[in-house]
Protein backbone atom coordinates (compact mmCIF):
# COMPACT_ATOMS: atom_id res chain seq x y z
CA UNK A 1 0.00 0.00 0.00
CA UNK A 2 1.51 3.35 -0.99
CA UNK A 3 1.52 6.51 1.11
CA UNK A 4 -1.54 8.14 -0.49
CA UNK A 5 -3.56 4.94 -0.08
CA UNK A 6 -2.56 4.71 3.58
CA UNK A 7 -3.56 8.32 4.24
CA UNK A 8 -6.87 7.82 2.42
CA UNK A 9 -7.56 4.65 4.40
CA UNK A 10 -6.73 6.43 7.69
CA UNK A 11 -9.07 9.29 6.80
CA UNK A 12 -11.83 6.78 6.05
CA UNK A 13 -11.30 4.95 9.34
CA UNK A 14 -11.28 8.20 11.31
CA UNK A 15 -14.44 9.47 9.67
CA UNK A 16 -16.25 6.18 10.35
CA UNK A 17 -15.15 5.89 14.00
CA UNK A 18 -17.24 7.45 16.78
CA UNK A 19 -14.04 8.86 18.32
CA UNK A 20 -12.51 9.77 14.96
CA UNK A 21 -12.77 13.53 15.51
CA UNK A 22 -11.01 13.35 18.87
CA UNK A 23 -8.31 11.04 17.51
CA UNK A 24 -7.74 13.26 14.47
CA UNK A 25 -7.58 16.39 16.62
CA UNK A 26 -5.03 14.77 18.92
CA UNK A 27 -2.94 13.55 15.98
CA UNK A 28 -2.88 17.01 14.42
CA UNK A 29 -1.78 18.53 17.72
CA UNK A 30 1.01 15.98 18.16
CA UNK A 31 2.25 15.92 14.57
CA UNK A 32 2.44 19.72 14.37
CA UNK A 33 5.18 19.80 17.04
CA UNK A 34 8.39 18.02 15.95
CA UNK A 35 9.43 17.05 19.50
CA UNK A 36 5.97 15.60 20.26
CA UNK A 37 5.96 13.92 16.83
CA UNK A 38 9.26 12.12 17.56
CA UNK A 39 7.95 10.87 20.90
CA UNK A 40 4.70 9.81 19.23
CA UNK A 41 6.50 7.83 16.52
CA UNK A 42 8.61 6.00 19.13
CA UNK A 43 5.54 5.23 21.27
CA UNK A 44 3.61 4.14 18.18
CA UNK A 45 6.34 1.62 17.35
CA UNK A 46 6.14 0.29 20.91
CA UNK A 47 2.34 0.05 20.61
CA UNK A 48 2.73 -1.80 17.32
CA UNK A 49 4.85 -4.42 19.12
CA UNK A 50 2.27 -4.74 21.90
CA UNK A 51 -0.57 -5.18 19.41
CA UNK A 52 1.44 -7.74 17.44
CA UNK A 53 1.89 -9.77 20.63
CA UNK A 54 -1.89 -9.89 21.14
CA UNK A 55 -2.30 -12.12 18.12
CA UNK A 56 0.38 -14.58 19.21
CA UNK A 57 -0.50 -17.68 21.17
CA UNK A 58 0.71 -17.64 24.75
CA UNK A 59 3.06 -20.54 25.42
CA UNK A 60 3.13 -21.92 28.94
CA UNK A 61 5.85 -24.16 30.29
CA UNK A 62 4.69 -27.42 31.87
CA UNK A 63 5.37 -25.91 35.31
CA UNK A 64 3.37 -22.77 34.48
CA UNK A 65 0.51 -24.95 33.23
CA UNK A 66 0.61 -26.93 36.50
CA UNK A 67 0.62 -23.77 38.60
CA UNK A 68 -2.20 -22.24 36.56
CA UNK A 69 -4.31 -25.37 36.89
CA UNK A 70 -3.62 -25.47 40.63
CA UNK A 71 -4.63 -21.83 41.18
CA UNK A 72 -7.77 -22.14 39.04
CA UNK A 73 -8.82 -25.36 40.78
CA UNK A 74 -8.78 -23.60 44.17
CA UNK A 75 -11.45 -21.14 42.97
CA UNK A 76 -10.13 -18.45 45.31
CA UNK A 77 -7.20 -16.03 45.29
CA UNK A 78 -3.94 -17.51 46.58
CA UNK A 79 -0.66 -16.01 47.76
CA UNK A 80 2.64 -17.31 46.44
CA UNK A 81 3.15 -19.00 49.81
CA UNK A 82 -0.19 -20.79 49.68
CA UNK A 83 0.50 -21.93 46.13
CA UNK A 84 4.00 -23.03 47.12
CA UNK A 85 2.70 -25.04 50.08
CA UNK A 86 0.06 -26.69 47.91
CA UNK A 87 2.07 -27.60 44.82
CA UNK A 88 5.60 -27.83 46.24
CA UNK A 89 5.43 -31.61 46.36
CA UNK A 90 4.75 -31.80 42.62
CA UNK A 91 7.38 -29.23 41.63
CA UNK A 92 10.12 -29.19 44.28
CA UNK A 93 11.61 -25.88 43.06
CA UNK A 94 8.28 -24.23 43.87
CA UNK A 95 8.84 -24.93 47.56
CA UNK A 96 10.96 -21.78 47.40
CA UNK A 97 8.52 -18.89 47.61
CA UNK A 98 10.68 -16.63 45.47
CA UNK A 99 10.49 -19.16 42.62
CA UNK A 100 6.76 -19.65 43.19
CA UNK A 101 6.30 -15.89 43.06
CA UNK A 102 8.35 -15.69 39.87
CA UNK A 103 6.20 -18.34 38.13
CA UNK A 104 2.99 -16.65 39.28
CA UNK A 105 4.19 -13.25 38.06
CA UNK A 106 5.11 -14.80 34.72
CA UNK A 107 1.53 -16.07 34.42
CA UNK A 108 0.26 -12.58 35.26
CA UNK A 109 2.45 -10.94 32.61
CA UNK A 110 1.14 -13.47 30.07
CA UNK A 111 -2.44 -12.61 31.06
CA UNK A 112 -3.28 -16.07 32.37
CA UNK A 113 -3.70 -14.82 35.95
CA UNK A 114 -4.41 -11.52 37.63
CA UNK A 115 -2.80 -10.13 40.78
CA UNK A 116 -4.37 -8.21 43.67
CA UNK A 117 -2.64 -6.47 46.57
CA UNK A 118 -4.52 -7.11 49.80
CA UNK A 119 -2.75 -5.67 52.81
CA UNK A 120 0.93 -6.51 52.59
CA UNK A 121 0.38 -9.57 50.36
CA UNK A 122 -0.29 -10.20 46.70
CA UNK A 123 -3.00 -12.68 45.77
CA UNK A 124 -3.22 -14.42 42.41
CA UNK A 125 -6.54 -15.20 40.79
CA UNK A 126 -8.35 -15.33 37.45
CA UNK A 127 -8.09 -12.27 35.21
CA UNK A 128 -11.87 -11.81 35.51
CA UNK A 129 -11.83 -11.82 39.30
CA UNK A 130 -8.86 -9.45 39.38
CA UNK A 131 -10.62 -6.94 37.09
CA UNK A 132 -13.92 -7.19 38.99
CA UNK A 133 -12.18 -6.67 42.34
CA UNK A 134 -10.21 -3.75 40.94
CA UNK A 135 -13.42 -2.16 39.62
CA UNK A 136 -15.01 -2.52 43.07
CA UNK A 137 -12.02 -0.95 44.80
CA UNK A 138 -11.99 1.94 42.36
CA UNK A 139 -15.81 2.33 42.55
CA UNK A 140 -15.98 2.10 38.77
CA UNK A 141 -18.32 0.43 36.32
CA UNK A 142 -17.00 -1.54 33.32
CA UNK A 143 -18.36 1.05 30.87
CA UNK A 144 -16.78 3.95 32.77
CA UNK A 145 -13.38 2.80 33.99
CA UNK A 146 -9.70 3.23 33.32
CA UNK A 147 -8.41 0.02 31.68
CA UNK A 148 -4.84 1.34 31.73
CA UNK A 149 -4.93 1.84 35.50
CA UNK A 150 -6.61 -1.54 36.02
CA UNK A 151 -3.86 -3.18 33.94
CA UNK A 152 -1.23 -1.47 36.09
CA UNK A 153 -2.93 -2.46 39.36
CA UNK A 154 -3.50 -6.09 38.36
CA UNK A 155 -0.19 -6.54 36.52
CA UNK A 156 -2.01 -7.92 33.47
CA UNK A 157 -1.51 -6.85 29.86
CA UNK A 158 -3.90 -4.10 28.75
CA UNK A 159 -5.30 -6.34 26.00
CA UNK A 160 -6.41 -8.91 28.60
CA UNK A 161 -8.02 -6.22 30.77
CA UNK A 162 -9.90 -4.86 27.74
CA UNK A 163 -11.04 -8.37 26.84
CA UNK A 164 -12.34 -8.98 30.37
CA UNK A 165 -14.11 -5.60 30.43
CA UNK A 166 -15.67 -6.40 27.05
CA UNK A 167 -16.92 -9.69 28.46
CA UNK A 168 -18.39 -7.92 31.48
CA UNK A 169 -20.14 -5.39 29.26
CA UNK A 170 -21.48 -8.17 27.05
CA UNK A 171 -22.99 -10.01 30.04
CA UNK A 172 -24.87 -7.02 31.46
Amino acid sequence: MDRDESIEKLAGLLSADEYGDAVAETLVEILADERKRNIFVAELQELKNVVKAIDQDIALTPMERGVLDFVLARKQPLTAGEMSDGIGLTYSSLRHRTHASSVLNSLVSKGSLGKLKIGPSYYFTTPEEAVIECLKRRSEEPDRCSPVRIAAETGMPLAVVLEVIGGLLGSE
